[in-house]
């Protein structure tokens, strides 16, 4: 281990420069996380597979600007370095920071960090004078990509085996079929030339520092919230939920109003902001006009609501941007002779959002369709928020693309599941069918035999995710209550490749048409799923109660083996309490005596678990419960 001292320039609480010198150790051995290594480091965690043919490091440029583009499952063997790490904090901020660790967590992704700062070998002092954009970009004996054409002139040469390359030649030399990478370059490209080619005059107020902000936070000055943009008067009014603060002063218990987007100063829909409130001369009230009409303009007198404390945004503690769908505005005049790049205001289809600078040499192309675009900046010179398209949807009013519009507004990402996912679930066709493994049905409480288990659904149900059973013990004293779902713990392990995914997606979406499973097929719909007839692996929970009291003596919690004798829908179980004929496909096939016996026994079932149930919510009634009604 070598020491070393490492110089730091801070700025205090008050603002001014402090010099830090802090000890700095160097080690030999430190992980690699690449399953080739030859040191016998101690990789622990994810690890690159060994079938790679090359490896990539990212510059701090590139991995702050190109973040996007590194995230395609397609780009394996990512390393990025602590040094990337470091300069995408302080470059990006926060938000983009916690993006990129994130990535490296995820185990879907085929990249590691690597702490070069603290490696014996691969640690670079940074030179006097040198600025932190060039020390982040000089590397000794490395593979990386980088859009410092300095950079790599003077590397890309100095050893065999070693490219140091841009952005573009890389997906042009090694993912030339990854078109959608490459589309999603030019247009991030095209948004950072447009960003460097701004003008000067000041729009809107610059936003405080964080340090002005904090303090002020403190002392009770200015007042942090979530920014809500008013759906009926998206450009004129919107509110500042302010968490917490409407015990210490009941002005702010309805929040505070922001009129106008200067007063909203670059803040948008959903961004943690932090506002200053206007003397209480110029408070106004919401408009409750039907029409929005010139909001701006009335005072609280005129709008015909009582004046609530009203503010100016002064600084952003965290934007929540995330992908919008736009259309592009219908072309006034001839179109352009040549595909130059254009700049275009499109138009969020949520119009909470404001419009959107994006340049593009598809303009005229992309009319009447939907695209998916992302916010870069939105600097204090720019009218309008600088972003880039990064998909096509299809054309506006397809069935499709309103769908997939649908779901990117509501922040739902399914897509299909990798064949990585696919090879972590069992198999279950015709040819090789699924079987109980013995070793489960030693272990487990079995209920095939024991106990009538049927579920209860709606009509059309493909997927049955719980069953009931009930039975009177001890000569019809005591009755056994069972509720069954499917467990679905055994087949996906925790930190398995699937279930991140069932995390990420977090349930399963229904659309008037399709729906997209949390799970994979075989499971949602097949081995998790409570079918009539099959054996499944469950999850139980079986009361013992007092038949007359229903007092509860005892309850079992454990894994069981159950298989479901009917799959009732709400329709036919009603009509079967009711005492209405019936028909029932289980028994369908069976001899009129054995069928009356076994609609009997079903029968009896549902009338003591009816009976339960209204015993049961007669009692909570009688406790003072709340029932709360809502329509589905």
């Amino acid at each position: 281990m070598i020491k070393t001292e490492r110089i730091l320039h801070l700025k205090s609480c008050r603002g001014r420069k402090v010099r830090v010198v802090r000890e700095h150790y160097l080690r030999e051995r430190v992980p690699c996380y690449s399953s080739l290594c030859q040191a016998g480091c101690e990789n622990d965690g994810k690890v690159l597979p060994g079938d790679l043919t090359h490896y990539v490091i990212p510059d701090a440029g590139v991995s702050g600007d190109y973040l996007e583009i590194l995230e395609f499952r397609e780009l394996q063997g990512i390393i990025f370095t602590q040094t990337s790490c470091q300069g995408v904090q302080h470059s990006k901020g926060r938000r983009q920071y916690n993006r990129l660790r994130n990535l490296l967590k995820d185990p879907r992704h085929d990249c590691v960090p690597f702490a070069n700062e603290f490696q014996e070998y691969s640690y670079c002092p940074r030179e006097k004078g040198e600025s932190q954009e060039k020390w982040q970009t000089r590397y000794d004996d490395v593979v990386m990509i980088t859009e410092d054409q300095e950079a790599v002139a003077q590397y890309s040469s100095l050893n065999s085996g070693v490219y140091v390359i841009s952005v573009q030649d890389y997906l042009r030399n090694f993912c030339p079929e990854l078109q959608v990478a490459h589309d999603l370059y030019s247009s991030i490209s095209q948004a950072l030339q447009e960003k460097e080619s701004e003008g000067t005059e000041r729009e809107y107020t610059e936003h405080l520092p964080g340090e002005l902000l904090e303090a002020g936070i403190k002392s009770g000055r200015y007042i942090q919230g979530t920014l809500n943009v008013s759906k009926h008067r998206a450009h004129s009014e919107a509110s500042i939920m302010t968490d917490g603060l409407s015990n210490k002063n009941t002005d702010l218990s309805w929040g505070v109003l922001v009129c106008g987007g200067k007063n909203r100063n670059r803040a948008v829909h959903g961004d943690q902001v932090v506002v200053e409130l206007l003397p209480k001369s110029e408070w106004r009230g919401k408009d409750n006009t039907l029409a929005e009409g010139q909001g701006e303009e009335k005072s609280g007198e005129e709008s015909g609501s009582k004046p609530m404390p009203t503010g100016r945004v002064v600084g952003i503690l965290q934007r929540n941007w995330r992908d919008y769908v736009v259309t592009f505005p219908p072309r006034e005049g001839p179109p352009p002779q040549t595909r130059n790049t254009q700049r275009i205001l499109a138009v969020p289809w949520d119009h909470r959002i404001p419009k959107i600078r994006i340049s593009t040499q598809q303009a005229d192309a992309l009319q009447d369709h939907r695209v998916v675009v992302r916010i870069d900046s939105w600097e204090s010179t720019s009218l309008y928020p600088n972003g880039h398209s990064v998909r096509v949807l299809g054309k506006a009013g397809e069935l499709e693309t309103e769908i997939q519009t649908i779901l990117i507004e509501n922040c739902i990402h399914v897509p299909p599941f990798s064949d990585a996912q696919l090879k972590e679930m069992p198999v279950n066709s015709a040819e090789k069918p699924w079987r109980m493994d013995p070793a489960q049905v030693a272990e487990r409480r079995d209920l095939r035999e024991s106990h009538l288990v049927f579920s209860i659904d709606p009509k059309g149900c493909e997927d049955v995710d719980d069953t009931l059973s009930v039975r009177s013990l001890a000569g019809g004293k005591l009755l056994e209550l069972g509720v069954h779902i499917a467990d679905v713990t055994h087949f996906v392990t925790e930190g398995s490749l699937t279930d991140l995914e069932a995390r990420s997606r977090a349930t399963t979406y229904y659309l008037a048409d399709r729906r997209y499973d949390m799970l994979p097929g075989v499971l949602s719909a097949d081995l998790c799923s409570l079918l009539g007839g099959v054996d499944r692996y469950a999850m139980s929970v079986m009361w013992e109660l007092d038949a007359e009291t229903l007092v509860v003596n005892k309850v079992w919690f454990g894994r069981s083996l159950i298989r479901s004798s009917y799959q009732l829908h709400y329709e036919l179980a009603q009509a079967l309490l009711d005492g209405e004929q019936a028909e029932v496909p289980e028994l369908a096939g069976l001899g009129s005596e054995e069928k009356d016996s076994k609609l009997a026994q079903l029968t009896q079932a549902l009338e003591m678990l009816t009976y339960v149930a209204r015993h049961l919510r007669a009692q909570r009634d009688r406790g003072g419960a709340l029932e709360l009604e809502g329509v589905e």
